[in-house]
């Protein structure tokens, strides 16, 4: 009854979300809504919406303002970005959830349904005109709760919607697995436990696993077996997890998704997430890790290795949290948001 308003992915704003890996994923073309979802109702565009839609341009998206406003407003919004060197197109009087104009803003960017993404604040007109044209939708928080008495009169009808969408999703994770890979010094084995007791799941960390089986911890097997043999363990353990049934939360070391064979293994296993940091981060949050001698010691290096597993992780993973600001229990609810 309610899944045609269902957004596809949640997030705290418009700020938040992680273009590059969206990009990466083959995404070229985005469609915005104005108020509430960049700037507060009414407002003009700021120096953060300017900032926003520069860094998108330089990672090569496309943008299309997409508004339900009448044309003095929206046009008086594109000035204020315009003004500063940003090209992108607009739309006003769209008529949401019109398919029409969520079209129109495809072919003005030369995009596709495949390639474009929706962001908006509003599930009755944003999400659904976005579902309805086939496109895939972000649905944001909305930025200020002043707003015109028609959309306020929405939101409690919102609020019901979104209580099924949490437990259809809830009950689509009975029948999965949820897979948390990242880079050494990520919490993910702290933000597993408490996810795993917030669902009532098992708690799986693969290293741990490894050392239990082979009674030596992971740099004592790497230095006395080399590093192939670990990895072999660690293909062998996600085999041996995917038998093991659902239901659980899997936190994996950092190295397991560089192999090939491991990347469709944890795909297949569940829900994957990855816990996403900044490549300048990396050393403050592996100086004190217990194998911080398997990586290397120059940080340049360092950095380096996080960019390149970073690339490979984007691709793996169903959903990136960027975790260099937040703290663990902020992580565990942006999990289950995006859940």
């Amino acid at each position: 009854m309610f899944s045609r308003f269902y957004p596809a992915e949640m997030a705290e704003s418009s700020y938040d979300i992680d273009y590059e890996g969206l990009y990466k994923k083959g995404y070229r073309g985005l469609i915005y809504d104005i108020d509430n979802t960049l700037v507060e109702h009414g407002n003009d565009a700021n120096e953060e919406v300017i900032e926003l839609f520069r860094r998108l341009r330089k990672i090569g998206f496309r943008i299309c303002l997409l508004s339900n406003n009448k044309a003095p407003r929206v046009r008086r919004f594109y000035r204020g970005v315009s003004v500063k060197g940003v090209r992108l197109h607009y739309i006003f009087n769209a008529h949401k959830p019109s398919r029409k104009n969520y079209r129109r803003a495809m072919l003005v960017m030369g995009t596709t349904k495949k390639n474009t993404l929706f962001i908006g604040d509003q599930l009755f007109t944003d999400v659904y005109g976005a579902n309805r044209t086939g496109i895939r939708s972000f649905l944001v928080k909305p930025i200020n709760k002043r707003e015109e008495i028609q959309i306020v009169l929405k939101r409690p009808l919102e609020k019901i919607v979104l209580f099924f969408f949490r437990k259809d999703r809830l009950n689509r994770l009975k029948n999965t697995n949820l897979v948390l890979i990242g880079f050494m010094g990520t919490p993910k084995a702290e933000v597993g436990r408490k996810l795993a007791a917030s669902y009532g799941y098992n708690f799986i960390d693969t290293d741990r696993l490894i050392e239990e089986k082979m009674g030596m911890t992971v740099p004592e097997i790497v230095a006395k077996k080399g590093e192939d043999y670990f990895r072999d363990l660690e293909t062998i353990v996600l085999k041996e997890l995917a038998l093991k049934g659902k239901q659980n939360v899997i936190a994996t070391g950092g190295g397991m998704p560089m192999r090939n064979k491991n990347q469709k293994l944890l795909r297949k296993l569940g829900y994957v997430i990855c816990l996403g940091i900044e490549p300048k981060h990396a050393e403050e949050r592996v100086k004190d890790a217990p194998y911080r001698a398997l990586l290397p010691e120059d940080g340049k290096q360092l950095e380096r290795m996080v960019t390149e597993r970073m690339f490979v992780y984007r691709m793996i993973a169903h959903h990136v949290i960027a975790v260099d600001d937040l703290s663990e229990d902020e992580i565990v609810g942006e999990v289950e948001r995006c859940m």
